[in-house]
């Protein structure tokens, strides 16, 4: 399966900053059924990275440290939560894809949230290498990314959202995280790759990025 990638890299940039929103795809009922080509919803079995690490930070109690969550929580203007991935060495070949994937409530089999608001979120990179831990809160986070956050964007449930597509080069051996914010939306949800996934995924391809105009074919 190919996966949308509708950027055109050059050697060691992409063109565009970290984080912009690449596209956006409904999700059918049928695309959330495991078969005998392994993949949940857009993600092809052994080529994505799960969260390696969740946590919290919240702007009103900015020295508390949330230690590592299953849940990603996001409140207004004040709790974001930040997600990590380990990229291995051997993926340095590979295009890393940002995915997230944000099925409707009935479409999820083993987990469920909560969403209410207007809908913006906001995504800010850290620098690869740069990542949470036990100690992580608002005024002690990763180390910022050299590009600023990308401007807010709308997501809303049935929807996946190709957030970004980048060589895995600069990530290999190491880890990338990113914060994801809102200004006007309560969202919480349980990460979760099973039958139905919904959450923040790192996935992975090989070769040039597609053309724009064929991006999303099979």
């Amino acid at each position: 399966m190919k996966f949308l990638l509708c950027l055109v890299l050059s050697l060691g940039t992409a063109s565009a900053a970290p984080f912009e929103l690449v596209s956006k795809r409904a999700l059918e009922d049928h695309q959330w059924t495991r078969d005998k080509k392994g993949c949940p919803a857009y993600l092809e079995k052994g080529q994505y990275e799960f969260p390696h690490y969740i946590t919290q930070v919240s702007k009103s109690q900015p020295n508390r440290a949330f230690g590592p969550q299953y849940n990603a929580r996001i409140t207004p203007n004040d709790v974001s939560t930040i997600f990590s991935f380990d990229v291995p060495q051997s993926r340095a070949d590979a295009n890393c894809t940002l995915e997230f994937l944000f099925p409707r409530q009935d479409q999820l089999r083993t987990s469920k949230y909560k969403y209410q608001g207007g809908g913006t979120f906001s995504f800010t990179g850290y620098l690869a290498g740069s990542c949470p831990g036990p100690n992580t809160t608002w005024n002690n986070q990763p180390t910022p990314g050299v590009f600023p956050p990308f401007p807010p964007i709308h997501m809303e449930p049935g929807y996946a959202y190709t957030i970004d597509v980048g060589p895995c080069i600069f990530a290999a051996g190491t880890c990338v995280s990113g914060m994801t914010s809102s200004n006007d939306t309560n969202f919480e949800f349980f990460e979760d790759d099973d039958n139905c996934p919904i959450g923040m995924y790192n996935a992975y391809s090989y070769g040039l990025p597609c053309k724009p105009e064929f991006c999303g074919s099979s």
